[in-house]
């Protein structure tokens, strides 16, 4: 199944993620690589067949080839686009990751 695919540069296996994780981690994936390079994702999720290549085509990422699908296994192929649209996922997310513990912190110091 994946013998035309070994060109990519990278791969991502998210059988198993119920959406909406699997574009949520396709997202990020793609974000995090350099304009042009490859990414093979593996998902077994029945959403994911069209929201994947939809969200990440919205998002200025390219589909390279139809999805390969067997059984309940689909694979796709995508292109990191030059210039992506929108904002990234994690740079929407309040940076609070830690304030809970500086609160405590304070609460001991005093």
């Amino acid at each position: 199944m994946s013998s035309s695919f070994r060109t990519a540069d990278y791969s991502l296996d998210l059988r198993g993620e119920s959406c909406p994780y699997p574009v949520i981690h396709t997202l990020e994936a793609l974000h995090g690589l350099r304009p042009g390079e490859t990414i093979e994702i593996s998902t077994d999720c029945p959403q994911a067949y069209r929201n994947v290549p939809d969200d990440a085509r919205a998002a200025g990422h390219e589909l390279l080839g139809e999805p390969v699908k067997e059984g309940a296994t689909m694979l796709f192929v995508f292109r990191r686009g030059d210039a992506v649209l929108g904002r990234h996922l994690t740079e929407e997310k309040p940076r609070r990751r830690f304030g809970f513990l500086r609160g405590r912190r304070h609460q001991h110091e005093q």
